[in-house]
């Protein structure tokens, strides 16, 4: 695989990134269930209704499906109408990226349900083109297979990356680190990223970083810590040794706070049980709930991380029991801002040529690899 050539526009050539999770949004997207989720439907309705009142909403919903939507979510959300059949939306909708000017526009990914691992409709497999229809936003195709769910990042560059979906075989066979570092570099504008080895093992869909792990701050990481008799315990420690000794962009080391990891499903598809896979959304950080033990303790954790920011537990046991997580749910929108230390750069497409940092923005990523090796990391 190549990098993009002179004249190939692509997200970072125009001065586009991935924004912070906390950053605020200008809308947030749900998908409505099919008749075949309809006990779900009354859970995406209180989401819907918890949401609005800190950013505008729409749900899509099939073909049929629009009048039951506008009754259960009464005037909380835009109804708008679009064939889909997974509740994914985030994994399988565009990633919503900002220039910092006022500028928004999105990565259409490519979406080969999970590497033919999860349900889907025909309409899934171009769901984030047809809801692009929507939004109005620039539109730019990336030539790698990857949902939304299996990447985060802290706004300044740095990106936590699920390697298991990534360097999935059903998914981007034969491409190399390297290559997927230059697409994140190229897409998301990501100038470090710290790969994560292992999906969390309930994620039968090797897609979900935020099981594992989210920013809550540049910086500030959230982890899950496990009893040693937890069942996912080896994982979470791996995910959390892994992150203590990484760096991010900066150079910095990053910080961890760890939540409690609730007991696993027993459900044959069940979603990961994590409190890590909380939702920031316009100061308001949206908390799963499972009706375990550890909900309040894993929200107050979160309340005391998120200074003067309401936390809200969401219910959420329902959606796990469908194999949908909170995250996966929510396709967040980001608005348009100006951001000061932003605002300067010029669109990099004008310049007729490729950045000319590129080359070292690589050999940095190079040199990380090999002193990360030398660590024995």
């Amino acid at each position: 695989m190549s990098l993009p050539s002179e004249t190939t526009a692509t997200p970072r050539q125009d001065g586009f990134y991935l924004p912070a999770d906390e950053g605020r949004l200008g809308r947030a997207w749900l998908p409505w269930p099919r008749e075949s989720h309809s006990n779900l439907r009354a859970t995406v309705a209180q989401i819907a209704q918890i949401i609005t009142e800190v950013a505008p909403v729409t749900v899509i919903a099939a073909p049929g499906d629009e009048a039951d939507a506008r009754k259960l979510c009464a005037s909380a959300a835009e109804i708008e109408t679009l064939d889909h059949q997974t509740l994914r939306l985030r994994d399988a909708g565009p990633a919503f990226v900002v220039d910092g000017k006022g500028g928004s526009a999105a990565v259409d990914w490519r979406f080969n349900a999970w590497g033919g691992r999860g349900d889907h409709g025909p309409a899934d497999i171009e769901l984030a083109h047809a809801l692009l229809g929507f939004a109005e936003v620039r539109r730019f195709r990336a030539p790698l297979t990857i949902e939304n769910s299996a990447f985060c990042g802290d706004g300044h560059d740095t990106v936590i990356a699920l390697a298991p979906a990534v360097f999935d075989e059903k998914r981007n066979a034969h491409v190399t680190r390297m290559e997927a570092f230059s697409i994140f570099t190229y897409w998301l504008g990501a100038a470090r990223v710290i790969w994560l080895e292992d999906a969390h093992p309930a994620d039968e869909l090797l897609c979900d970083v935020r099981a594992l792990a989210a920013f809550i701050a540049p910086g500030l990481v959230a982890v899950n810590a496990a009893h040693p008799d937890h069942p996912h315990g080896d994982v979470l420690r791996k995910t959390a040794e892994r992150l203590a000794k990484a760096r991010d962009a900066r150079g910095e080391t990053l910080h961890l706070l760890t939540l409690p990891a609730p007991p696993p499903l027993q459900t044959v598809g069940a979603a990961p049980l994590s409190y890590t896979s909380f939702v920031p959304i316009n100061g308001t950080v949206l908390v799963p709930a499972y009706d375990a033990p550890a909900d309040e303790r894993a929200a107050d954790i979160l309340a005391g991380a998120f200074e003067n920011h309401p936390v809200i537990s969401v219910p959420a046991r329902a959606l796990a029991e469908a194999g949908v997580s909170l995250p996966s749910l929510i396709l967040p929108h980001q608005a348009r801002l100006l951001e000061r230390d932003r605002a300067t750069v010029l669109p990099r497409s004008a310049w007729g040529q490729a950045p000319p940092d590129v080359d070292a923005i690589l050999q940095k990523y190079i040199d990380m690899a090999e002193e990360d090796s030398e660590a024995g990391r």
